[in-house]
C-alpha cells in the first residue's frame, strides 16, 4: 500500500520542469544556507525540501560552490526586483524614502539574505571577495551617491555615505535577520507589513528627520 501511493508521488516530482526544479532547489537552499552557513548546509536537506532528488541538485549546479554564489544571485534578483529607482523623477529625498521603506520590506520577507551576508562577513574568504565585487559594491556605490547628492541640497543627517549604508543594512535589515533574538529581548515585534513599516521610520529618524512620517509609495 505505501509504495503504491509513494510512487506516483515520486514520478509526478520527476516531471516536474527543470525551471521549477531549479526555483524549489534555489529557496530551498536559501533557508539552508542561512541557517547553517555555507559549511554547515547539507544539499541532502536542499533536496528535501525542495521536494527534489540530490542528484537534482548535481544535474543543475556544478558544485555546492556553484549552488551557493546562485542562490545569492537569486535573492539579489529578488531584491532589485522589489526596489524602486533611486533615479527616477522628482526630489532625491522622496526617491530615497521610498527606496528605504521598500529594501526593510524586503529585508522582512527574505531575511535568508541578510542572515547569508552576515555569516560571510565575518571571515575572509573567496566567496565574501565575490559577493562585495558582485553585489554589495555596485549597491554601495549607488547609495552613495544618492547620499552625497542629498547632502549637497543640505537634506539628511550629518552622516559618511558609508555610516548610512551600515546604518541600513545592520540596523535596518538586520533587524528582521535577528528577529528571533530581538524577540526574546522584546524589541521585535513581528515580522509582518507593519513591522516592516515602524522600523522603516526608525531608520529614517536618524537618516532623514525631516522626512519621517511621509508615507512610502504603494
Amino acid at each position: 500500500m505505501t509504495r503504491a501511493t509513494t510512487a506516483p508521488a515520486d514520478r509526478t516530482r520527476a516531471r516536474r520542469p527543470s525551471e521549477s526544479i531549479v526555483a524549489d532547489l534555489l529557496e530551498a537552499a536559501a533557508v539552508e544556507f542561512a541557517a547553517h552557513g555555507f559549511a554547515g548546509a547539507s544539499t541532502r536537506r536542499i533536496a528535501q525540501r525542495a521536494g527534489a532528488h540530490q542528484p537534482q541538485i548535481n544535474y543543475h549546479f556544478t558544485s555546492k560552490e556553484q549552488l551557493w554564489r546562485a542562490t545569492v544571485d537569486h535573492l539579489f534578483t529578488l531584491m532589485d526586483a522589489a526596489l524602486p529607482a533611486l533615479d527616477r523623477p522628482g526630489p532625491l529625498g522622496h526617491a530615497f524614502v521610498d527606496l528605504l521603506h521598500a529594501f526593510i520590506r524586503f529585508s522582512a520577507e527574505h531575511p535568508e539574505l541578510d542572515r547569508i551576508i552576515n555569516l560571510e562577513a565575518t571571515v575572509p574568504s573567496a566567496r565574501l571577495e565575490w559577493l562585495v565585487a558582485t553585489h554589495l559594491t555596485p549597491r554601495f556605490e549607488v547609495v552613495a551617491a544618492g547620499w552625497r547628492q542629498l547632502r549637497s541640497e543640505g537634506v539628511g543627517a550629518d552622516l559618511t555615505a558609508g555610516e548610512v549604508w551600515e546604518l541600513i543594512t545592520s540596523f535596518g535589515a538586520m533587524h528582521f535577520a535577528n528577529a528571533p533574538m530581538l524577540s526574546l529581548l522584546g524589541i521585535h515585534e513581528g515580522d509582518g507589513r507593519s513591522e516592516a513599516e515602524a522600523h522603516a521610520e526608525r531608520v529614517l529618524a536618524v537618516l532623514l528627520p525631516t522626512a519621517t512620517g511621509r508615507a512610502p509609495a504603494p
